[in-house]
């Protein structure tokens, strides 16, 4: 069982976006970002806060390793697919980093690469091949499950705060980043951040020119990471007039 959990051949399986063991998987996610939320004042107490950090840098830490380990030994890794450069593999790292370090830039790179990373990985999956039960797809969910709870926990439990310098450092780095992974991707063929080509059919998409594709997928990081940066603002906003009302009502 165990040897076919960590099996090395693909089955050619497809995961089946919008079917009901997605629908599921979405929920216990999504339950695990409302009890963060829910319980944010019990997870500022020091016992729990570092409970709470020790486990997700354990569970992020063995995740990797536990991945890095099937490439290695199963005959699956590729110079094409199977290196820590994807977008929320490099999340991952900084994640660990973040939680172990407390140190801001970290932080930026969990909450802006890791949150709208596993969101958008979680809402269109893109697993290996293999039919469950497998390691792989374990390790998809599993891994941007924590990358998401670590990044909402930034945000709302430590209350770290994503201001226009955090917004710009992000940015410039992220651009940096593509622009070296871009080189990268045309010297071994390969489509990490996928500014090559999409990781799944987009209709007009498929048929656009090489250079507008990449153009338009650099941009697209940027777009997002700015929606997000306002989406924040306006939420601390009326957070903030919520507060006043209710400090005015009693």
């Amino acid at each position: 069982m165990i040897k076919y959990f960590f099996r090395g051949t693909p089955d050619g399986y497809i995961f089946p976006n919008g079917s009901r063991i997605h629908w599921i998987m979405m929920a216990f996610i999504l339950m695990g970002v409302e009890l963060i939320i829910k319980y944010r004042n019990e997870l500022r107490e020091d016992k729990y806060n570092k409970i709470f950090k020790v486990f997700m840098i354990t569970m992020l830490s063995i995740q990797q390793i536990i991945l890095y380990l099937w490439y290695e030994f199963s005959g699956y890794f590729t110079i094409h697919e199977s290196l820590p450069l994807y977008n929320c593999r490099v999340a991952i790292i900084f994640t660990i980093f973040a939680l172990i370090s407390n140190k801001d830039f970290y932080k930026n790179i969990c909450c802006y690469w890791g949150i709208i990373g596993a969101i958008s990985a979680l809402a269109f999956p893109t697993v290996d091949p293999f039919k469950f039960p497998h390691y792989t797809g374990l390790s998809f969910f599993l891994g941007h499950a924590l990358l998401l709870w670590s990044g909402i926990y930034l945000l709302v439990v430590e209350r770290h705060d994503i201001d226009k310098k955090s917004l710009f450092s992000v940015l410039i780095f992220t651009n940096v980043y593509h622009s070296i992974i871009f080189i990268f991707n045309i010297l071994t063929s390969s489509n990490y951040c996928y500014l090559n080509s999409p990781p799944f059919s987009i209709g007009i998409i498929d048929n656009m020119n090489q250079l507008i594709y990449t153009f338009t997928a650099f941009n697209v990081f940027n777009i997002f990471f700015i929606i997000f940066y306002l989406m924040y603002k306006i939420l601390c906003m009326y957070r903030s007039k919520r507060e006043d009302v209710m400090r005015y009502s009693k």
